[in-house]
């Protein structure tokens, strides 16, 4: 009896100084599709007639993994796996609350060992994986020298098998008071009130404006401009008056990220011969949420009201520019039709009200009443015909004035001779 006790006081001390030098591991990274593992740790048999002994793992990053499947082969180091799926809520749980994640019995390789073998025993008692050997799960006080299976493993599997994965998932909530803009007292800006997003299961959000101008800013509370804040801090939306051109919507969203944890399962290639492995990763979860403020910019937009005329700026012009920038009665603008009291119509109806004004569609010609007239009407009506001088009529008038005139000139030549020969006959 003094030889063994002596021999558990030797282990302990052994197992705490070697604690002292264990090789730093991660936990909860972030998880990847592919794993490289190595050979991290020989732990000796601890329940002395399971003969095998137990073999911990790390990946080439230095996440502690554990092996899943008690009747096969184990991995050797430089081995790849791959990801296959998500563990259940037990295989978490033995995660979360086994080594590197919290500490056991104290000793951190004594912890290896219980997690590891809580792994095998609840994926098998699960009929997740093959069978862990019964000659392990009824060890006695003989072969069990320090307690393990009643004290820390069998409870460690029968608390996985109750257990629910009750993480909080991150979320937000966005709030306002109020959906409208105003206008600040020096006429500059239409600002919104201040609003807040509560986080739960992150610190901090993001906040993005669509549907603003080109210089809408995010507004602290302390007067700096800002798109992350602390969960609960306020912000409001600043727009240029000058800018806000057209009564608009702008959407507010608010955005966080957070993690929950998951137990990430990973197969080699050879999964017939070789063992899944687990660990314990974090994995992101994004949340939002958005709220759609309304901007009424109080300016008269293509208006005529108390005889003043109002451009598409909402400033004061003449008749002539608010015809030009507002009346589009009997238009087509951008694959528009606008009918005769300027609001959009369909094609039908745009043909009824307004008819094809001064158009060639289909080899017919309509005129300025958008009805249908010959060629010459439509260049008359239209301003296509172009008046030219009859240069035909004149060179025929001309040709017709010299004929007379040599036919004038012949008679005259004729009665000039006969009076010539008169005289000399006298």
């Amino acid at each position: 009896m003094r030889i063994k006790r002596f021999s558990k006081i030797l282990f302990t001390i052994m197992i705490a100084f070697a604690t002292l030098f264990t090789f730093g591991l991660t936990v909860d990274a972030a998880a990847p599709s592919k794993i490289t593992v190595k050979r991290a740790k020989t732990l000796e048999d601890l329940v002395t007639n399971y003969k095998y002994g137990f073999v911990i793992f790390t990946t080439n990053e230095g996440q502690t993994i554990y092996c899943v499947d008690p009747d096969k082969k184990g991995l050797t180091t430089g081995m790849t796996a791959t990801f296959s799926k998500d563990g259940d809520a037990g295989l978490l749980y033995i995660l979360e609350n086994g080594y590197p994640s919290k500490q056991i019995t104290g000793n951190d390789e004594i912890d290896m060992y219980v997690t590891q073998a809580a792994v095998w025993w609840y994926m098998d008692e699960t009929g997740q994986a093959g069978k862990f050997p019964d000659t392990f799960k009824n060890a006695t006080s003989a072969t069990d020298d320090y307690g393990l299976i009643p004290n820390y493993i069998k409870p460690m599997v029968a608390k996985a098998k109750a257990a629910k994965d009750t993480q909080v998932k991150p979320s937000i909530k966005l709030t306002t008071s109020s959906n409208k803009f105003s206008l600040t007292s020096d006429g500059k800006y239409y600002e919104s009130v201040y609003m807040n997003a509560s986080v739960v299961g992150a610190s901090t959000y993001n906040v993005t404006v669509n549907g603003g101008t080109a210089n809408t800013v995010i507004v602290a509370e302390n007067g700096s401009i800002a798109s992350t804040f602390n969960s609960g801090d306020k912000f409001k939306i600043r727009i240029p008056a000058d800018e806000a051109v057209s009564n608009k919507n702008v959407t507010v969203k608010v955005a966080t990220t957070g993690t929950v944890k998951k137990a990430k399962i990973y197969a080699p290639a050879d999964t017939a011969t070789y063992q899944r492995v687990a660990g314990l990763y974090e994995e992101n979860v994004n949340a939002n949420d958005s709220a759609t403020l309304s901007l009424t910019t109080n300016k008269h937009i293509c208006e005529f009201t108390d005889n003043k005329y109002y451009g598409k700026d909402g400033k004061e012009v003449d008749k002539k520019t608010f015809n030009k920038e507002c009346n589009k009665s009997c238009e087509y603008v951008n694959g528009k039709y606008y009918g005769k009291d300027g609001s959009e119509v369909d094609k039908k109806t745009f043909d009824k009200q307004c008819g094809h004004y001064c158009e060639i569609v289909d080899g017919k010609y309509y005129g300025k009443d958008g009805k249908e007239v010959d060629q010459s009407t439509y260049n008359k009506d239209c301003g296509q015909e172009v008046t030219v001088p009859n240069t035909s009529a004149n060179i025929v008038f001309w040709i017709v004035g010299l004929g007379v005139l040599a036919i004038a000139a012949g008679i005259g030549l004729i009665i000039y001779a006969g009076n010539k020969k008169t005289v000399k006959k006298a």
